[in-house]
């Protein structure tokens, strides 16, 4: 089996991701994280890398938590309190091959429970209050070359179709090579070198702030 580093989401943990590494699949991987019962919906895979052979895998998952152990929750754990498009642009830098699998084979009631936690969060993104209006043009956070620009009704224009944030991002990211069958646009469209979620935190932050 190749060596591969995994960036993994979970609905009921946002604004976490967990960073490891497997010598199995990924697919076994998760599976084995989200059969507790303490867990209250499964894993998913953002992205993965197969690591060459010649190079050592623990070194590079201890340069990924060296890089972000300012933003680590526990030194015992492997999660860290960062948007999971910032560990895909480090291993980026790696030039590793990608090895995110598709869609997960899980039980039809978690399923549904997965997609009803991602609705709630994707309702939660107001272009407007972001300060994003008609007429902006968001970047995409894997390929800086592909654009979408905002049009009325909370939706973009990608390649002259319009599109929700996340039907826009899947379109994009599926015509790059992914396998991804369902994701959050939030996740993935940039504004001024923000992600959308990382602005839409900062901003709701910034609310809550006393004035100096």
């Amino acid at each position: 089996m190749p060596n591969i580093i995994y960036v993994l989401t979970n609905e009921a943990m946002p604004g976490l991701v967990k960073i490891g590494l497997t010598t199995d699949s990924v697919e076994s991987r998760i599976s084995s994280l989200s059969s507790g019962s303490a867990v209250p919906l499964p894993f998913e895979c953002h992205y993965a890398a197969e690591i060459p052979e010649h190079m050592s895998l623990e070194k590079v998952e201890k340069t990924l938590h060296q890089l972000f152990s300012e933003h680590r929750v526990n030194p015992k754990r492997e999660f860290f309190r960062i948007e999971p498009e910032k560990a895909v642009l480090a291993l980026s830098i790696g030039n590793f091959k990608e090895a995110t699998p598709g869609k997960a084979d899980i039980d039809p009631a978690e399923a549904q429970a997965l997609e009803k936690a991602k609705e709630q969060r994707r309702s939660r993104i107001n272009l407007a209050a972001l300060g994003i209006n008609p007429g902006d043009v968001l970047v995409l956070s894997r390929d800086e070359s592909v654009t979408a620009t905002v049009i009325p009704g909370g939706k973009v224009s990608y390649k002259g179709e319009p599109y929700s944030l996340s039907g826009a991002a899947l379109k994009a990211l599926q015509e790059m090579g992914y396998k991804s069958t369902s994701v959050s646009g939030s996740d993935y469209w940039m504004f001024e070198g923000e992600l959308l979620d990382e602005r839409r935190i900062r901003l709701e932050s910034a609310q809550f702030e006393s004035p100096a």
